[in-house]
């Protein structure tokens, strides 16, 4: 966990979210087409573990923050071709994921 002297988290989302687009760096560079079931195996063991690894402590109120955090999700759900044109909450209803703003609230 990153603080500032002002106990704020910005710096470790910051963090968070670098190491996320990483993985998923990795994922889309390796898997060229990817089927659901192995996607959500994926993102959930690599990416959604790195983003939810420790959010009661460290859970970001402001919306910028929060955006953020929901856009790696977004694009996440992007490298499934089958349902690429969806729109983010369908493509989350089809890989029966909830949204990153409702885990941490």
């Amino acid at each position: 966990m990153i603080f500032d002297s002002e106990l704020n988290i910005a710096q470790h989302c910051k963090e968070t979210i670098n190491a996320a687009y990483s993985y998923l760096g990795i994922i889309k560079r390796n898997f060229i087409y990817l089927d659901e079931n192995a996607f959500v195996m994926l993102y959930k063991s690599l990416v959604r573990s790195n983003l939810e690894y420790a959010n009661s402590i460290w859970n970001p109120h402001r919306l910028g923050l929060i955006k953020d955090l929901e856009k790696v999700q977004m694009r996440a759900t992007k490298l499934v071709i089958s349902i690429k044109n969806l729109t983010y909450k369908d493509r989350l209803k089809r890989l029966k994921l909830p949204t990153l703003k409702y885990l941490t609230s």
